[in-house]
């Protein structure tokens, strides 16, 4: 993924972009009808009286308004009770969900269109073609208005709701890990053993969330270097941590170009760092497991939804065409733990999240062998806490059963 490509998504993800974007289409399409009205022929079939377009959009900016506020205070609620009820790690996901952005950018946008309309109209700036005009696009935004308040009533029915929260958590993973299978090792040829060459390191810390390896390919070609990309996105850099080790002659100039190459910020990118996906779905389960939620259930369902995304997670195995530039693929081992580690910890004593959580680790290692020992080696962690954790006999009994194909 491009740099460019990064910030463009980071930008969509915010709450303001499109509400602007659809104000200012708001604004140009007022003006349009104001110039096509020049075009129009001297005879019009009809012509339409000033108030006749200026009362229908008085009832729009009246209503409007409204309908924004309440969409607002809506997705509000909703980032007050995902945040609540699942994680704060969730909420920009919700935040930057298209539907909901989409409804609230139409309603603003409509009602800024109404408010420059009868402006217009008030200061007498269209001709009896332009009011045509103006009446025209006024149906349509009417038409817009009323499928995106439709759309709306049926959204507002999930969003903020905890299974809502999953299935965006999700997609957002299942996104990232498509990006990583079409895209392996970042294009960039596999990392064995340990790097070496000359440390270079963030000037502070924060969370890697994009590498630009074209970029650094573009470098190395330049300055005859062959880098080793030791912090990928997700990793938290520090100025005593190394991003990358260089092997060629490097000065302060070419230190700090590299150093460009790398996007740091306060929190994870979901869209470059698939293991970000994992531990949120695992801090949603955690949480349902607490004693003031006490939903084992909906640990359930988060353990199902991983299922599903770890059978399509592709292994790393193809190098790319950054060939000066090495990086180490992502540890199944820490995939695993991210994910059922902290769910092992908290519900070792709930033998339905247990069972389900072996089941789980069977099927991965079954189905995907690269991630076998890894998943073989949590679950025995699994029922070493289950062991200590679980008082009834049955309960135990119940888990070895589950735990069956360990050793088998």
């Amino acid at each position: 993924m491009s740099y460019l490509r990064f910030k463009l998504g980071q930008l969509l993800q915010r709450m303001w972009f499109l509400p602007a974007a659809f104000s200012l289409a708001a604004v140009l399409t007022v003006v349009v009808a104001y110039v096509l009205a020049r075009f129009a022929p001297d005879e019009l079939p009809f012509v339409l009286p000033s108030n006749a377009v200026q009362s229908i959009l008085q009832i729009l900016a009246s209503s409007l308004l409204t309908v924004a506020v309440f969409a607002l205070s809506t997705v509000v609620g909703a980032f007050s009770a995902a945040s609540s009820a699942t994680t704060p790690r969730a909420v920009p996901l919700i935040a930057g969900d298209l539907q909901a952005q989409t409804s609230i950018s139409v309603f603003i946008g409509a009602f800024l269109y109404s408010i420059v309309g009868i402006i217009g109209l008030s200061a007498g700036l269209y001709s009896d073609a332009g009011r045509l005009f103006l009446f025209v696009m006024t149906i349509g935004v009417l038409v817009l208005v009323v499928t995106s308040l439709i759309r709306w009533i049926g959204h507002i029915s999930a969003i903020g709701r905890v299974g809502h929260t999953i299935g965006v958590v999700e997609t957002a993973t299942r996104r990232s890990l498509l990006s990583m299978s079409e895209h392996p090792l970042l294009d960039c040829r596999r990392l064995e053993g340990d790097a070496e060459g000359e440390p270079i390191s963030a000037a502070r810390p924060g969370y890697v969330q994009h590498c630009d390896a074209r970029a650094i390919q573009k470098l190395a070609e330049e300055h005859e270097l062959t880098v080793a990309v030791l912090a990928r996105p997700g990793t938290y850099a520090t100025p005593v941590r190394a991003l990358m080790r260089v092997q060629g002659q490097v000065d302060e100039e070419l230190r700090d170009a590299l150093l460009d190459c790398f996007v740091l910020g306060d929190q994870r990118a979901y869209d470059t760092d698939p293991r970000f996906g994992f531990i949120v779905l695992g801090e949603i389960a955690d949480k349902a497991m607490s004693a003031s939620i006490n939903d084992p259930g909906t640990a359930i369902v988060v353990i199902d939804t991983v299922t599903r995304l770890l059978l399509e997670w592709e292994d790393e195995t193809k190098s790319g065409e950054n060939d000066r530039v090495l990086v180490a693929p992502l540890l199944p081992r820490d995939v695993l733990e991210d994910f059922y580690r902290p769910i092992a910890r908290d519900g070792a004593q709930i033998i339905e999240v247990v069972a389900r959580m072996l089941k789980s680790l069977e099927t991965v290692a079954a189905c995907k062998p690269g991630f076998a020992d890894a998943a073989i080696a949590v679950a025995r962690d699994l029922v070493r806490r289950a062991e200590k954790a679980m008082e009834a006999d049955s309960d135990l009994a119940a888990m070895r059963r589950a735990a069956h194909w360990i050793d088998s």
